[in-house]
C-alpha cells in the first residue's frame, strides 16, 4: 500500500509543475488596457459640440454617437473597443470641422449658379494636434464657423422654430417646415462663403429683390429687380471700379439676336426710335437706311446711346465680370412697384442709383445729380475698389431679426437633398442658362 501510493505522489507532481493543477493560490495578472487618445471628458465635450452641429442645420451625427456610447460601453474590458472607440471620435471630430469650416455639402454639385469660391479646407493635423494638447473639441469646431451677427442671428432662429409645434405658421402663413428648409439651406450657404468679408460692401439678396449697402457708418438698403426664373442672376463676387454717368449700352450678342433683330427686322424704323446706333468691325457709325437688318451673320454692332430711354438708365455700376452682370438704374422704374421683380437678363437694377453712387462714391447726392444732369458720359472712379457679393439666401436676418423669401430659382431644394442624404451629397441640380443681362 506504501508503494502504490508513493506512485500515485510522483505521477502528480509532473501534472503540477505543467500547470495541470494550481497550487500556489495566486491569481492569474490581466494584460493592461492601452491608454485611449480620447478621454471621456473630450468625447462628452464632442458629442455635445455634434448636438449642436445638428441645431445648425448640419447633418444628424446620431448613428456616430451611437456608436461612440456602445464603444464606450465595451471599452473597460476590450482593447480592441478602446482603439475603435478613439478612431470613430476622431473621425467625427474631422467630419464636424470640415463642415464648420466651408461646408457639409460641395457648391460646385449642388448650387450650379454659385460662383464664390468656398473657404480653404480646415487644418486637420493641426486641430489634432491642439486636441490632444488639452484643446476641447467644441472650441476648436465653434472657430471655423462663421462668426458674423447674421449667422449667429439665422442658429438662433433655426432652434427656435425647431422648439414650435409641427403646425405652426408665422404671420405672413409660412409654415414652419418651410421656414426650417429656408434656414438650413441659407445657414449651409453662410458656410460657404469666406470668413474674411470686409465690413464694407455690397449685398445683392437675390430673392429679397434688394442690394444693402454696408457702409463705415452704418447701412442702406435698395429694391433692385433681378434676373427672371428663366435668365437667372448668378452668386458671384466681384468689385466696383467705377460709377459711369449716362452710359452707353452695347447689348450682348444673345439679346441682339433673339430681341432686336428680330423686332428691327419687323420695323426698322424701332433701331432709330429706341436711339440705336449701328457701328460696323473699325467702331465707325453706319447710317441705318444703309444697313441690312436681314443679314446673317448680322455684321454689326448695335449701341444704344446715352438718354432718358437707354436701358441702362443714368448709372452704370462698373464692375468687369465673367457673367456680363452689373448694377445699374433703369429707364423703366415702373417695374418697381411690383412685389416680384424677377425681371432682367441677369443684371441688377437698382431703385435709388443716385443714392447708392452717392454712398460708395463718397459725394454729395446733389452734386452727383448735378453731374448726371448735365448728359455727359462720364466715368468716375472709386477712391478704392468696393466688393460686391451677389447672394442666394432666402432667409436673413438684419439687427437679428429674420425675414424669408421664397425660393425663386427652386435652388434650396438640391441643398437639402444633399444635407439630408450623405450619400449624395455631390448631387449636381439641374442646369439652368445664365444669359448675359439686358440691363
Amino acid at each position: 500500500m506504501k508503494r502504490w501510493k508513493a506512485l500515485c505522489l510522483a505521477a502528480l507532481l509532473p501534472l503540477a509543475a505543467c500547470g495541470g493543477a494550481h497550487v500556489s493560490g495566486t491569481a492569474p495578472e490581466i494584460a493592461a488596457l492601452p491608454a485611449p487618445a480620447w478621454s471621456e471628458a473630450a468625447i462628452a465635450d464632442l458629442a455635445e459640440a455634434a448636438r449642436q452641429a445638428a441645431r445648425e442645420g448640419l447633418p444628424s451625427e446620431e448613428a456616430a454617437l451611437n456608436e461612440i456610447a456602445a464603444l464606450q460601453n465595451r471599452g473597460a474590458r476590450d482593447a480592441g473597443a478602446v482603439e475603435m472607440l478613439d478612431q470613430t471620435a476622431e473621425a467625427l471630430f474631422r467630419r464636424l470641422a470640415g463642415e464648420y469650416a466651408n461646408g457639409a455639402t460641395d457648391p460646385a454639385r449642388v448650387a450650379n449658379d454659385w460662383h464664390i469660391p468656398r473657404p480653404p479646407a480646415p487644418d486637420l493635423e493641426a486641430l489634432s494636434q491642439a486636441r490632444t494638447a488639452g484643446a476641447m473639441p467644441s472650441a476648436l469646431l465653434y472657430a471655423l464657423k462663421p462668426q458674423g451677427d447674421e449667422y449667429q442671428a439665422l442658429s438662433a432662429e433655426y432652434v427656435r422654430v425647431l422648439a414650435e409645434p409641427a403646425n405652426t405658421e408665422d404671420a405672413n402663413g409660412r409654415s414652419r417646415a418651410d421656414r426650417l428648409d429656408s434656414l438650413r439651406a441659407s445657414l449651409e450657404r453662410w458656410r460657404w462663403l469666406p470668413r474674411d468679408m470686409p465690413a464694407e460692401r455690397v449685398e445683392v439678396r437675390i430673392p429679397h429683390f434688394e442690394a444693402v449697402y454696408h457702409g463705415l457708418n452704418g447701412t442702406e438698403t435698395h429694391a433692385v429687380i433681378v434676373g427672371a426664373r428663366r435668365t437667372p442672376t448668378p452668386v458671384f463676387s466681384v468689385s466696383i471700379e467705377a460709377v459711369t454717368l449716362n452710359p452707353t449700352w452695347t447689348p450682348p450678342h444673345s439679346i441682339v439676336a433673339n430681341e432686336l433683330l428680330p423686332r428691327f427686322r419687323r420695323n426698322p424704323g424701332a433701331a432709330a426710335a429706341e436711339n440705336f446706333e449701328v457701328l460696323d468691325s473699325s467702331g465707325h457709325a453706319v447710317p441705318l437706311a444703309d444697313v441690312n437688318w436681314h443679314a446673317r451673320p448680322f455684321p454689326y454692332t448695335l449701341r444704344q446711346r446715352a438718354g432718358a430711354g437707354n436701358a441702362l438708365g443714368q448709372l452704370k455700376f462698373e464692375m468687369p465680370n465673367a457673367y456680363d452682370v452689373y448694377l445699374h438704374d433703369t429707364s423703366a422704374r415702373g417695374l418697381f412697384e411690383r412685389a416680384n421683380r424677377a425681371l432682367s437678363h441677369g443684371c441688377i437694377r437698382v431703385q435709388d442709383p443716385a443714392g447708392l453712387a452717392s454712398a460708395v462714391l463718397g459725394l454729395d447726392l446733389a452734386s452727383l445729380q448735378s453731374e448726371i444732369d448735365q448728359g455727359a458720359t462720364q466715368r468716375l472712379p472709386l477712391a478704392a475698389p468696393l466688393q460686391v457679393y451677389v447672394l442666394y439666401m432666402t432667409a436673413v436676418a438684419d439687427g437679428g431679426v429674420v425675414r424669408y423669401a421664397d425660393d425663386l430659382y427652386h435652388a434650396d431644394g438640391a441643398v437639402l437633398t444633399a444635407l439630408d442624404s450623405p450619400d449624395l451629397r455631390l448631387m449636381t441640380s439641374s442646369t439652368r442658362a445664365q444669359q448675359p443681362c439686358a440691363g
